[in-house]
């Protein structure tokens, strides 16, 4: 089953990443980035005083949309390919579920934003050569409609940035972290804990959606309602009874030995249990993993 945050995790992927809606809204946030702050707006349709030139380590990156739907921003790997000829190679990827092109490096975290909003995260980026770029769809001349026009990136809105040798990438210290590997998590959150830090231990890339569930509901329920509604056709009610977590944050999508740094919307509550899973598919191509590797996974906060 397709559901909303993995759609648009997936069309971000049309060539790749991001995002789901209030992941990485901090405006509250206090927390140290302990790296570059770049601020980024968005238009319809373009990025205005994004640098075409960034010095490798770590960014805080805030996106500040003055348009009239919703923008984000995505950072990929893509060395010397052509920009065309890339976002030509990774609609199969998105459409079909195939192998990645060979010359796709890092993929990078992003952040959905909000018309008159604007949105933070903070992530790690090594040296390459990387397209910017947003792939929502959502139609400027006409915001209200829910019919899919062409991707933000159709209209103009990508860019060039390149990325110079810098410092060994590290992110600031959080309150609590996830970590990603194949294909499982491993999780060290405490109630309270607000901004968190995830890490990807690879090989392939990885993000983690989070999801909370009612009062009372266990680890074992969550995983068995979360699993009945991957086996639920799009379109169809889930069997009366299934427990069913809502979604509450996105960290970002992260490659092989990098990270981003997000803020809970509100913070990990003692007691209730959450859920993590992953929607990304192996780089040789096949199904989203929390699908065909059952990457997702349910824990009690203490």
């Amino acid at each position: 089953m397709m559901r909303t945050s993995t759609r648009r995790v997936l069309g971000v992927l049309a060539a790749v990443l991001l995002v789901a809606a209030g992941c990485g809204d901090d405006d509250d946030d206090t927390s140290d980035p302990g790296g570059e702050a770049v601020t980024v707006g968005a238009i319809d349709y373009a990025f205005t005083d994004l640098p075409a030139e960034l010095e490798a380590g770590t960014f805080e990156f805030t996106l500040a949309n003055e348009g009239k739907v919703d923008h984000e921003i995505a950072l990929v790997e893509i060395g010397d390919t052509d920009v065309e000829q890339f976002f030509i190679d990774f609609g199969p990827v998105i459409e079909e579920g195939a192998a990645f092109p060979d010359y796709v490096g890092d993929l990078v975290g992003a952040v959905e934003v909000p018309p008159s909003e604007s949105g933070s995260f903070v992530f790690t980026l090594t040296e390459g050569s990387y397209i910017a770029f947003c792939a929502l769809t959502g139609d400027a001349d006409n915001p209200e409609s829910e019919e899919d026009g062409a991707p933000h990136f159709a209209e103009g809105m990508q860019q060039p940035v390149t990325v110079t040798a810098g410092q060994t990438a590290v992110l600031p210290d959080g309150d609590g972290s996830i970590t990603a590997s194949d294909y499982t998590f491993d999780v060290d959150i405490d109630a309270g804990d607000s901004v968190i830090n995830f890490a990807n231990d690879g090989p392939n890339d990885h993000f983690a959606g989070i999801d909370v569930y009612p009062e009372g509901t266990t680890v074992e329920d969550a995983e068995a309602g979360f699993a009945t509604l991957l086996q639920t056709e799009e379109g169809q009610e889930p069997p009366a009874g299934t427990p069913m977590g809502e979604e509450l944050a996105f960290s970002g999508i992260a490659s092989d030995g990098l990270g981003v740094q997000f803020t809970m919307p509100e913070a990990f509550e003692s007691g209730r249990t959450y859920l993590l899973y992953c929607f990304l598919q192996d780089r040789t191509g096949g199904p989203p993993h929390a699908i065909g590797n059952q990457m997702f996974k349910a824990f009690t906060v203490e």
